[in-house]
């Protein structure tokens, strides 16, 4: 199995999806995107081989192939539905994945990195390797939210007060922060930034400050109050450092 492979079967699947469309089109570059910050994240690490690696970029590659599932794509509709489940029901029940693939020896570790990837925690008793994995996928996951908030900016970049406490006070204490509890769309900005807190890999932080994520967040911002833009320059400052930090 090789890299080429798996990109092969990912464009034969997706070829009737219509990429006017800007989400479908952002969704597929997501994908791409992904499959390489799983390459690098996993390479970097050096704990992998050339073969694991390839099954590391496979559940990067599809864990989303379950959007792209609908001739009429449109992502409102996909809102309330976990995708992972889908993307899993498509490899595995559909038998995409046999097309990629005759090897069944990584299929329980493809679904597990496909499921959890965007959710809280890991299962118990899983190998160190497979903890890995899985960890690695969360890292793409939160890197690519922050790369999607600029790059096609899908949350009300105008501010006009502070953040509520409920969520400010999640915040300074280094958590990532439910998007349920947001209020306002400051409350949105800070959910977003959150998402570094919950990187696992000294890589995932460089790469956050290499792409200058938090600088290009703050800076996308129109504020209507003076007090509130100095706030949130603020929390550049305090991010930047927390990511030093953790690479250091």
């Amino acid at each position: 199995m090789r890299s080429s492979r798996l990109l092969k079967y990912f464009e034969e699947y997706i070829k009737k999806i219509d990429m006017n469309n800007a989400w479908a089109k952002a969704k597929y570059f997501h994908s791409l995107k992904s499959m390489d910050l799983a390459r690098n994240i996993a390479t970097d690490m050096g704990i992998f081989d050339e073969e694991e690696i390839v099954v590391i970029e496979l559940i990067a590659l599809f864990h989303d192939i379950g959007n792209f599932s609908e001739k009429s794509y449109n992502v409102l509709d996909h809102e309330e539905e976990d995708m992972s489940m889908k993307s899993i029901s498509i490899l595995f029940d559909e038998g995409l994945i046999r097309k990629i693939t005759d090897e069944t020896k990584y299929d329980n570790l493809i679904k597990l990195g496909i499921f959890c990837h965007n959710k809280d925690g890991l299962p118990k008793n899983i190998d160190d390797k497979t903890i890995c994995i899985c960890n690695i996928m969360k890292d793409v996951y939160r890197l690519e939210e922050l790369r999607m908030v600029i790059n096609y900016p899908y949350i009300d970049n105008r501010i006009n007060t502070y953040p509520t406490s409920l969520i400010y006070d999640e915040f300074k204490l280094f958590r990532e922060v439910d998007s349920k509890m947001s209020d306002n769309n400051a409350d949105n900005i800070l959910i977003v930034l959150s998402k570094l807190f919950g990187l696992n890999y000294k890589i995932s932080y460089s790469l956050v400050l290499e792409k200058g994520y938090i600088e290009k967040i703050i800076n996308s911002l129109v504020f209507e109050d003076k007090k509130v833009e100095k706030f949130f320059k603020q929390i550049e400052t305090v991010l930047n450092n927390y990511i030093k930090k953790k690479i250091n």
